[in-house]
């Protein structure tokens, strides 16, 4: 830190020290007392201790990223935001912050911190000036989606509506737009607007060339003679999808089934049928995972347990050798269904089991209690002792209830 200011900082705290302000722990200075903290802090003006803030936080920062260290990155970004974008007078700083406060966001995400990653994210946003749509348009629109992805994580469902709105007006591109109307339909999902949720998907899906329309039967039929020209190695082999508009076909088509289900779900296998194909006509991604056990399950309440079960462990495979994490709960959560026919009901526990903690990883709150709720009845009748099922009911009551379900 002294090297980034390039001021002898130690002198000073050394002199603290003296006058009993200060206490040395190791290689370490902190306050004597709280309340001297507290006093020192309250004695600055305010425009002063944000620029205090601010300064630090610049100097922190360029040492993070010089050094690559996760660590002194977060305390960067907590002091450039202490000192808040009121305080930037060079138009490049505050840019420069939003970036900071992007990389913040992601390194929470990635440790499955979506409420810090969200702070992060809006601090991001909070920093960008007028015009920052076209002077920094792909900063801006990463900030946008990442931010409405989080809140969505954390139930602020009022705020992924508002981050939708402000990028629809301002996207370059029906494409640009293609991620956070994902997030939108999600959030409409989540919070009961079904209807509204199917009517979205449904026109990005005409939109990209998909639509859900002809005879279940045919199209069972046409998928079933897909299949069979596949091993089930031949499957796990297939090319990997890389297009981007095509993997955001299948986060629709995903959620679009999910609606039907609730809505119509006559028409639900439609959605799931399409994936299938899809895959095996543009190759793979993490959904695909997730249309071959949907499709197993529709097989299996077809009557056809053995192929369903079969599609089921197809998808857990293709899921865990695409390390699909963003997949591999709800995957697990659906198969579990399925395996439940098959396996012993011990062994179909701990795959809910697994599925809760994914869901609860990547922030898929509903799959994540969707397992809840199968745990607790998996519990029972696999014959647990009735205290240790009366656990996992508070365990779970809890948890819903720190989610708002």
């Amino acid at each position: 830190l002294e090297r980034a200011l390039q001021k002898n900082i130690r002198d000073d705290l050394d002199v603290a020290v003296m006058k009993g302000l200060l206490d040395i722990i190791g290689n370490q200075y902190r306050f004597s007392h709280d309340r001297i903290q507290e006093a020192t802090y309250n004695m600055m003006e305010d425009g002063v201790r944000r620029l205090f803030h601010f300064t630090y936080g610049l100097s922190l920062a360029s040492l993070s990223i010089e050094e690559g260290c996760d660590g002194s990155l977060f305390i960067a970004v907590n002091q450039l935001n202490l000192g808040g974008p009121a305080i930037v007078q060079d138009p490049s700083q505050s840019f420069t912050v939003a970036g900071m406060n992007l990389r913040a966001g992601k390194k929470a995400m990635e440790m499955s911190d979506f409420k810090t990653a969200l702070s992060y994210l809006n601090h991001g946003i909070s920093f960008l000036r007028e015009h920052h749509w076209g002077e920094h348009y792909d900063l801006s629109l990463e900030l946008f989606e990442l931010a409405a992805k989080c809140a969505l994580s954390n139930g602020d469902h009022k705020r992924v509506s508002l981050l939708f709105e402000q990028v629809s007006e301002v996207a370059h591109s029906f494409e640009d737009k293609l991620e956070i109307t994902y997030t939108y339909v999600r959030s409409l999902l989540t919070s009961s607007c079904l209807g509204e949720a199917l009517t979205k998907g449904l026109y990005v899906l005409s939109e990209l060339g998909i639509v859900l329309s002809g005879d279940l039967d045919a199209l069972l039929v046409e998928t079933k003679s897909m299949l069979a020209e596949h091993s089930d190695e031949q499957l796990l082999s297939l090319p990997v999808m890389t297009d981007r508009t095509k993997l955001m076909a299948m986060k629709f088509l995903s959620r679009t089934q999910t609606c039907l289900l609730h809505t119509k779900p006559e028409f639900q296998p439609k959605a799931t049928l399409h994936m299938v194909q899809y895959s095996l006509r543009h190759g793979v991604s993490g959904l695909s995972s997730v249309g071959f056990v949907l499709y197993g399950s529709f097989l299996a309440c077809l009557g056809d347990i053995p192929a369903g079960y079969r599609y089921v462990k197809i998808a857990i495979k293709l899921a865990e050798k695409l390390n699909a994490i963003g997949s591999i709960g709800e995957v697990l959560a659906v198969g579990s269904q399925v395996m439940g026919y098959v396996e012993p009901l011990q062994s179909v526990n701990e795959v809910i089991v697994r599925s809760l903690e994914y869901g609860l990883a990547v922030g898929s709150i509903s799959n994540a209690m969707l397992s809840c709720l199968m745990n607790t009845v998996c519990a029972f009748w696999s014959g647990k002792h009735l205290s240790l099922v009366k656990s996992t009911v508070d365990d779970t009551l809890r948890l819903m209830s720190s989610h708002s379900t």
